[in-house]
C-alpha cells in the first residue's frame, strides 16, 4: 500500500531523527558557550601587560613626533633660517638696483622702495606690505663692537645708541622717523673721554636698516642694517660724505 507524505513525516522513525538533530545543534551551542565561559575565566595578565606596552611605544613616537614638530616651528629656528637665507641673498645678489625692493619667494620682482609699506600691494606676492612694523621701540639699548675704524675720532672699541623717539607717521610712509643717543666711553692715549651725542635718523622698511644723519662737523654718519628675520641684531657703519664706509661695528641689542 502507499504511504502518504504526512504520514511519513509523523511517523515514530522521523521524529526519532529529527530529535537527534536537534539535540545535535543544541550540543555544539552549550559546547560553543562553554569555550566563551572557560576564556573569559582564564588569567590574561599577560596579554594586557602586552597590550600595555603597545600603548607605551606608541605614547612614546607620539611625543616625539610632537617633539619634532615643535622645533621645526621654534621662533628662534625659523629666525636662524631666514637670517641664514638673507646672508645667502646679500653674497649672491638680490637681481635688483640700489633703490629696489626684491619681493623674493618663487616669483622675484623688483619695486621701488618708495612703494614699500604705502598700502598698495606692488608685489605680485604683497610681499613690500607684509612687514611694516618699526622694530625698533623707544629705550632699546644696541651695543656696538668695533670691526675696524680708520675715521673717528674717539676709536671706541665699545659703544652704544638707545632709542629716545619712533615717528611712523612721516611724509613716506616707506621710512619711520628715529631717534637715538650715541654714547661712548673712549681712550685716544692722552685722555679718557665720555661723550654723548644726539641722533636723529630714518628707518627704512624696504632695506630695514636705519640711517643717521651725521651729528658732528666730521660729517661722518652712522647707519645700522638688519637682515629682516634678526631684528636683535645689525651691522653698523661710519661713512664719509662720499659713500666710504670708513669703520665698521657690529651691535645686538641688550636685554
Amino acid at each position: 500500500l502507499a504511504v502518504s507524505s504526512r504520514t511519513a513525516a509523523a511517523s515514530p522513525c522521523n521524529r526519532l531523527i529529527r530529535h537527534r538533530q536537534n539535540m545535535k545543534g543544541g550540543t555544539i551551542t552549550v559546547v560553543l558557550l562553554l569555550a566563551a565561559v572557560a576564556w573569559a575565566t582564564e588569567d590574561h595578565t599577560g596579554d594586557f601587560d602586552k597590550i600595555d606596552d603597545r600603548l607605551d611605544r606608541l605614547t612614546a613616537r607620539l611625543v616625539k613626533l610632537e617633539e619634532r614638530i615643535e622645533s621645526r616651528v621654534d621662533p628662534a629656528r625659523v629666525v636662524r633660517a631666514k637670517s641664514l637665507n638673507a646672508k645667502v641673498t646679500q653674497l649672491e645678489g638680490t637681481g635688483c638696483g640700489t633703490h629696489d625692493f626684491q619681493c623674493g619667494g618663487s616669483d622675484p620682482q623688483c619695486v621701488g622702495l618708495l612703494l614699500v609699506c604705502d598700502g598698495i600691494k606692488d608685489c605680485r606676492n604683497g610681499a613690500d606690505e607684509a612687514t611694516c612694523q618699526v622694530p625698533l621701540k623707544t629705550g632699546d639699548v644696541f651695543e656696538g663692537h668695533r670691526v675696524f675704524d680708520r675715521c673717528t675720532r674717539r676709536q671706541p672699541e665699545v659703544f652704544n645708541f638707545e632709542i629716545t623717539a619712533i615717528q611712523t607717521r612721516t611724509a613716506f610712509n616707506a621710512y619711520a622717523r628715529v631717534r637715538a643717543n650715541l654714547v661712548m666711553e673712549y681712550d685716544d692715549g692722552v685722555v679718557d673721554g665720555h661723550s654723548s651725542l644726539p641722533l636723529t635718523g630714518l628707518y627704512s622698511f624696504g632695506t630695514h636698516k636705519v640711517v643717521f644723519t651725521p651729528p658732528e662737523d666730521d660729517r661722518l654718519g652712522l647707519s645700522c642694517e638688519f637682515d629682516g628675520a634678526n631684528f636683535d641684531r645689525c651691522v653698523g657703519r661710519t661713512k664719509r660724505d662720499s659713500g666710504e664706509t670708513c669703520a665698521k661695528f657690529i651691535f645686538t641689542k641688550k636685554h
